[in-house]
């Protein structure tokens, strides 16, 4: 009887290779459900596309969940991507000003900026282009500076138009960090702008065959081409053969500037020529572009 009961009791308890087989069994049934769910959904979401039941509308905006679960990859994808780099004195009110120059034509229609809301067309736009007050807080410089190097997938956000200007970008960083100290009347004497609608029109400093509109050029080089104090280059008495070569490159991209390129690739040869004659007639104190 004990011998009976001792193989009764071996026989009713599993062995490992028992035990094994009967895991593995389980695990193959979950992979394969797994699989065949993950199949499944691929193949409703590829049939929910084939229909155009995806609205891809501006007007129909993003759900709340899409709007975090896309920001929250922005700024995982940002944390990840985004080198440690040695920054300049972000503090340099001189780079600060180059900065906040550009970022009156180049970047105040779609963010906005002190007394000034961004265009009714950038308000439309999915996802809407964010303020900028917090951004020097919610990233580190070097994640400022990777953003506006490379710009961001699915949104307005381009990439920096002349990628080797590191000076460039790093003005637009400054700039950035030191947004919320700016009122309307500190901005305005910073980048020279006075806002409103001018920015449709800014880029754009001479009327074909009229008289040459120095105000735009001088926001950044001043109304006697020299500079504004080292802030950009000094173009006063620039002969008109380098001026004009120096701009048609920058129109062509043959020297790098995104501060210069969307302003030079707006102007025809005769409007280049006009702004040429115009500095080459002020008093110069050397320093070319």
């Amino acid at each position: 009887m004990v011998t009976d009961q001792t193989q009764h009791g071996a026989c009713s308890k599993p062995d490992g290779a028992t035990k094994h087989h009967w895991f593995s069994r389980r695990v193959k049934a979950a992979i394969w459900v797994l699989a065949g769910a993950g199949v499944g959904v691929g193949f409703c979401g590829a049939l929910f596309i084939w229909a155009g039941f995806f609205d891809v509308a501006a007007t129909s905006k993003h759900s709340w969940p899409a709007t975090l679960l896309l920001h929250y990859a922005m700024e995982r994808s940002v944390a990840f991507h985004a080198p440690k780099l040695d920054a300049p004195d972000l503090d340099d009110p001189i780079l600060v000003g180059r900065g906040a120059r550009h970022y009156a034509s180049g970047c105040a229609p779609c963010h906005g900026a002190p007394g000034e809301l961004a265009s009714p067309i950038a308000q439309q736009m999915t996802p809407t282009p964010p303020g900028l007050y917090s951004a020097g807080r919610d990233y580190t410089p070097s994640q400022l500076f990777w953003i506006i190097k490379n710009g961001i997938k699915m949104t307005a956000m381009p990439a920096w138009p002349a990628q080797e200007r590191k000076d460039e970008i790093w003005a637009m960083v400054a700039f950035v960090k030191h947004l919320p100290d700016f009122n309307t009347e500190s901005f305005a004497k910073s980048s020279g702008w006075i806002g409103g609608a001018d920015f449709l029109y800014e880029m754009v400093p001479v009327e074909s065959g009229g008289a040459f509109n120095p105000v735009p050029c001088g926001r950044c080089h001043g109304a006697d081409g020299r500079g504004r104090n080292g802030a950009s280059p000094n173009i006063s008495g620039l002969s008109v053969p380098r001026f004009v070569q120096v701009m048609k490159d920058y129109r062509d991209g043959a020297k790098p500037s995104g501060f210069m390129q969307p302003v030079a690739a707006s102007l025809s040869d005769e409007q280049i020529e006009q702004a040429a004659r115009y500095f080459a007639s002020l008093p110069t104190t050397g320093s070319v572009p």
